[in-house]
């Protein structure tokens, strides 16, 4: 437990004061809400800045445009190799407690406006996430990689399943005890809670929380709740912009919320639950966020999460240090800004 902590806080140390750009797995259920998009969104433009390099993105959901989102938005920043994969036969497939599709329509409508942006037009048809991830993590030096989840956590648990194979001799546990340095998740909701991310395929977020071998930041529901994003981009002149798409779509308009059919908060943006989890796995805790330790622990059977305080816990959770409007402003600022491959244009 010491020995976790003592490399917990080394990690957070180095998060920032690193030099060399960090390498990251991003993994999103891409399925209904929308900070996804501006996860993504956030960790290209890192990466246009020389801080992040991306390994792979993946989906946790099936049978749905998940996978399609997520290409034209590599495509848009002009990464479109990137490998995608996702997840089979466990977990959430189609669009959950979404019946009437209204959630995902979103990403239904992207993909035809993007058509040609993407391989996979159903999440099915793309490789299997294990296969991804496993490629990824065993082509990197030893304790260098940062997995950023920002969806559900099937694939987590897929992977510490998963057995020796051609890729490596190491089954999925001892693959990521060796190549994984930090894992961020934006799962589990403070105190006490069922947060949808770790709740929607619970029994997947039990394995993988209980018996992950290496630190686990969260940013958990509590945190990104009243972070807000989006609005800058929704309103910007960028044309041909997929993650501007997704975020005028979404967001209520700025008339709407003046005449009351919308929540005040909504002109700021949208909650910031998935940017956060990515801005603290590129550019660690210290100068946006502290942090507290403890662990977080899935109990009973309906997705319900506790946290204990622990100065010796395997986990973190990201608490305020620099103001939440600030911080905010950040990944605005930096979701709308464009690509670095259609600025050279």
């Amino acid at each position: 437990m010491k020995h976790l902590l003592a490399t917990a806080l080394t990690v957070l140390a180095f998060c920032a004061l690193r030099a060399e750009p960090v390498k990251v797995i991003f993994d999103t259920d891409m399925v209904e809400d929308y900070d996804d998009v501006g996860a993504l969104a956030l960790l290209h433009r890192l990466a246009d800045k020389g801080e992040a390099e991306i390994l792979a993105t993946v989906s946790s959901t099936r049978d749905n445009s998940s996978v399609a989102a997520i290409e034209i938005i590599n495509h848009y920043y002009g990464r479109p190799d990137i490998p995608v994969g996702c997840a089979k036969d466990l977990g959430v497939w189609g669009t959950p407690h979404d019946p009437d599709r209204n959630g995902h329509n979103k990403f239904v409508r992207l993909a035809k406006e993007y058509e040609g942006w993407y391989r996979y037009a159903n999440s099915n048809q793309a490789p299997d996430a294990n296969v991804i991830y496993r490629r990824a993590l065993a082509a990197q030096p030893d304790h260098s990689v940062v997995i950023c989840s920002v969806g559900f956590l099937t694939n987590l648990r897929r992977l510490l399943e998963t057995k020796p194979d051609d890729i490596s001799p190491l089954d999925g546990k001892a693959l990521v005890k060796q190549k994984v340095k930090l894992w961020c998740a934006m799962a589990c909701s403070y105190p006490k809670g069922q947060e949808y991310n770790s709740r929607m395929d619970w029994h997947s977020s039990k394995v993988a929380i209980h018996g992950w071998p290496t630190p686990i930041l969260f940013s958990d529901f509590q945190y990104g709740r009243n972070v807000y994003s989006g609005r800058k981009v929704a309103e910007s002149d960028h044309t041909r912009s997929p993650v501007k798409d997704i975020f005028k779509w979404s967001l209520p308009s700025r008339e709407a919320v003046l005449a009351g059919k919308c929540e005040e908060k909504d002109v700021q943006g949208r909650c910031s639950w998935d940017e956060t989890t990515v801005l603290a796995a590129v550019r660690g805790t210290g100068k946006y966020f502290d942090v507290a330790h403890g662990r977080y622990k899935m109990v009973g059977y309906n997705g319900v999460d506790e946290w204990a305080d622990d100065p010796n816990g395997p986990h973190m959770r990201l608490i305020e240090t620099m103001p939440k409007k600030e911080v905010g402003k950040v990944i605005d600022d930096l979701i709308a800004e464009l690509p670095a491959a259609r600025e050279a244009k």
